[in-house]
């Protein structure tokens, strides 16, 4: 091509005399992580743009941890991290509605709590769930055995990480989509998954069907790896490790180290996860893919996933449920920068994959469109 324009301009000139202006820079917003590698020499002047992924992420987390300890089912922190957490995707421009349950606990006291439910509506009809909990554990019987007092829980990792994540997700998500992405706060997760049962027993067959996944957020930072796993069902049915896999390709491209369980442990096929909210959406009909979203190490202990870490620094090798472990001090001290390096990775991955299925939510290009896209990104 013999022209005063660069290779890459030009290519976006097509694009932007097919599309118009407008719609071609959208389309670039959306893929902006998979063109980054080429455009960002072009950026030099400016920052560039995987350095602000998990700034506000990392903030909520150390603003959960600090100021909504023990936020526990039925108890007054739950509710002011209810409040605290319906705010903030208020003034991400949504309109975060409450979904009240109620269940049976001990002694049969009936406990009530809510889901957080915030929706970005899209032009397709097809949505995209994404969730974590925000609830902590209870008091009870801790990793030595002995009983704890949970009042001051920080839940750093568990699920601070998993609700900061979402939170800049939904906050970095373009006014208008594809897809109907509805992200989901859940309540009551660490006394049985009630929530989110709850939210999946509730959908209709036409929901269901009109939902081409959920991702599901859960304890991000403290673990050997990073983990990307699809639901038991992919493993008689690939299609469904589609979430999964397409993840795990992003990381790659983006050169961030992320594996899927190895499947050491028969009980836990290769490739697939457990033991969260996503379980609740693996069971519904008809299937639908489900991702679970973890920091751990399914290479060690029991190889169940349940030890996180091999580092002897870390009591019982992991720091669910403990008080004296999964708070910012300890977990800060212990692996300084983890809290940053875990949210800005996961954030760009994840924002990287709900870009791209935003796109695949729409029918193929022209073959003109096609073309100018394919020039665009080959650098033609």
């Amino acid at each position: 091509m013999k022209s005063s324009e660069s290779p890459t301009s030009a290519g976006f000139s097509l694009l932007a005399n097919y599309l118009g202006n407008d719609m071609t820079s959208r389309l670039v917003q959306k893929m902006h992580w998979a063109l980054l590698p080429i455009v960002a020499p072009l950026l030099t002047s400016t920052p560039a743009i995987a350095a602000s992924f998990g700034s506000l992420a990392a903030e909520e987390v150390y603003y959960i941890s600090e100021n909504l300890a023990g936020r526990s089912v039925g108890t007054a922190k739950e509710q002011e991290t209810i409040d605290y957490l319906t705010q903030q995707l208020v003034s991400f421009g949504y309109e975060p509605v409450l979904q009240p349950f109620t269940y049976p606990g001990r002694g049969g006291q009936l406990y009530s709590s809510y889901n957080i439910v915030a929706q970005r509506i899209g032009t397709t009809g097809k949505q995209l769930i994404v969730g974590a909990h925000y609830d902590s554990a209870p008091s009870g019987i801790g990793l030595a055995g002995t009983f704890l007092d949970r009042s001051t829980l920080e839940g750093t990792n568990d699920n601070a990480s998993g609700m900061g994540v979402l939170l800049e997700l939904a906050q970095r998500l373009e006014p208008e989509t594809n897809l109907t992405y509805t992200f989901i706060l859940f309540g009551a997760e660490e006394v049985g998954l009630v929530g989110s049962r709850y939210y999946a027993d509730n959908l209709t067959q036409q929901q269901i069907k009109n939902t081409v996944g959920m991702i599901n957020l859960d304890s991000l930072i403290v673990g050997d790896y990073m983990y990307f796993n699809a639901g038991r069902n992919a493993t008689d049915n690939p299609e469904l490790g589609n979430l999964r896999d397409t993840a795990l390709d992003i990381a790659a491209e983006l050169g961030i180290d992320a594996r899927t369980n190895p499947g050491l442990n028969a009980a836990y096929p290769a490739g697939t996860g457990c033991c969260s909210d996503l379980e609740a959406f693996d069971v519904i009909e008809p299937l639908i893919p489900v991702l679970a979203v973890e920091a751990t190490n399914w290479e060690i202990g029991d190889l169940d996933g349940y030890q996180q870490t091999a580092d002897p620094r870390v009591p019982f090798g992991a720091t669910w449920h403990e008080p004296a472990t999964d708070n910012v001090e300890f977990i800060s001290s212990t692996f300084p920068g983890l809290i940053e390096e875990r949210t800005a990775n996961y954030t760009q991955v994840l924002n990287g994959l709900l870009n791209q299925l935003d796109q695949q939510a729409v029918p193929e290009p022209t073959s003109v469109t096609s073309l100018a896209i394919a020039l665009a990104v080959a650098g033609w």
